[in-house]
């Protein structure tokens, strides 16, 4: 009798984790730290590399859904830990959109909204708009707090959650948010200007930011400026060039090299003390964000109309020709498929080698950043309104199979063999 209570009591604990368990990623810690999820900021990670490697399906060209505000897009969007999704648009709202294409909540901000929302661990989403207020919103689309000062121009930089919960959001100084709404530090350059780049934060976490060069009496140009956590000043990379401004946001390597784009045509490569590399001209300006693959591997876009690949060393792999500007930065899903968007009206799928699998057509040009889900659908957005989901269906119905059938079975299976006599038992009859 003991020992059938005992198999009783592991059976039903073991059915409960396994029901539990495809749930368990949807559920939130209290911590303020950056949430785990496929793609919770601009650029995926903290090192912006761009990619996500445990996706488990390989995104299809079906239009699953789209979602229409009421104005453009220019946002990224960003992924949460249940799958639902988020994004800015000029209409002044930011939407809650549910895995299906449902809208789950928008929150109205009353400004055009281009920065891409990034999302904590207990569920707030921090986001800019473009009259210079920052805002904390709760998983309900309540606001938390918003912030005017100490911003003084638009924020178009998309904010960083680091490991310890601070915020780090650029406009025309680097901030250091606390998530209770004050200001832990603020970096000032002493160069007029402002940043439209978002940071990269390495393994020690280091702070890499572009800044573009502005003002009367100033030959414009870019930088690539360094900061310890606490802000403190480590290095500057200067491009002295008029017109050589970087909007481009930072990638970092495993190795620790820093990649960027410029206006002057150019992508850069640095070590992690700011020494240049390399550097590879395209023939059109950079505003595209580098994405690097599992090998090294860089991808960048430019406005020359093209779609780069760049070895680790600087030389060129291939290059890809659409009939419009590349602005959207490249997203690298599983088996190293590369997607982006162009100003042809298109969202592109590459083979690593550079050849096209597929494009879908919308019905504006795109200067959106695809995100990927962890089952492998993707988002963007479009100039004409509408928030786009690709491999969604497909992926789905797998997902439901895996996420609840097969546990359910499993639990069936311990249950049976629980309860069914054992032929030891039977003999004893």
């Amino acid at each position: 009798m003991l020992q059938k209570r005992t198999k009783l009591t592991v059976s039903i604990v073991v059915v409960l984790l396994l029901i539990i368990f495809p749930f368990s990623s949807f559920i939130h810690s209290v911590e303020g730290s950056l949430v785990e999820s496929s793609w919770p900021k601009f650029r995926g990670d903290l090192r912006n590399t761009g990619r996500i490697e445990n996706a488990t399906n390989e995104v299809n060209d079906e239009v699953s859904w789209t979602l229409e505000t009421e104005d453009q897009i220019d946002s990224s969007p960003t992924i949460g830990p249940d799958g639902a999704i988020y994004i800015g648009s000029y209409d002044g709202n930011l939407y809650a959109v549910e895995p299906n294409g449902d809208m789950r909540w928008k929150f109205e901000a009353s400004s055009v909204i281009s920065s891409t929302p990034a999302l904590a661990e207990d569920g707030s989403v921090y986001f800019g708009t473009a009259d210079g207020r920052f805002f904390s919103v709760d998983e309900n689309g309540e606001e938390n707090w918003v912030l005017e000062e100490p911003f003084e121009d638009s924020i178009f930089s998309s904010p960083v959650i680091t490991e310890d919960g601070s915020i780090l959001v650029g406009s025309t100084d680097l901030h250091s948010i606390n998530p209770d709404g004050t200001v832990e530090w603020n970096y000032s350059n002493e160069l007029p200007g402002g940043i439209t780049s978002t940071p990269a934060v390495d393994m020690e976490g280091n702070i890499y930011f572009g800044y573009r060069v502005t003002g009367a009496g100033v030959i414009s140009g870019g930088q690539m400026i360094a900061l310890d956590p606490d802000g403190q000043h480590l290095w500057d990379f200067n491009i002295t060039e008029s017109g050589a401004q970087v909007h481009s946001s930072p990638a970092i390597s495993d190795d620790g090299d820093l990649y960027f784009g410029s206006l002057n045509n150019n992508l850069y490569a640095l070590d992690s003390d700011g020494n240049e590399q390399w550097n590879y001209s395209t023939d059109g300006s950079i505003t595209s964000s580098p994405a690097i693959d599992e090998n090294g591997t860089i991808y960048v876009g430019s406005t020359d109309e093209s779609m780069y690949a760049i070895n680790s060393d600087g030389t060129e792999r291939w290059r890809f020709e659409t009939e419009g500007e590349v602005h959207s930065s490249p997203a690298i899903g599983p088996e190293g498929m590369i997607y982006f968007g162009s100003y042809d009206n298109h969202t592109y799928s590459l083979n690593p080698d550079g050849t096209e699998r597929w494009r879908v057509e919308t019905e504006g040009d795109i200067f959106s950043s695809p995100a990927i889900g962890p089952d492998g659908s993707l988002y963007i957005g479009s100039f004409d309104n509408n928030l786009y989901a690709l491999g969604r269906e497909r992926i789905e119905q797998e997902d439901v199979l895996y996420r609840l059938h097969l546990p359910l079975i499993f639990g069936i299976l311990i249950f049976v063999f629980v309860f069914s006599p054992s032929p030891f038992d039977r003999r004893k009859d």
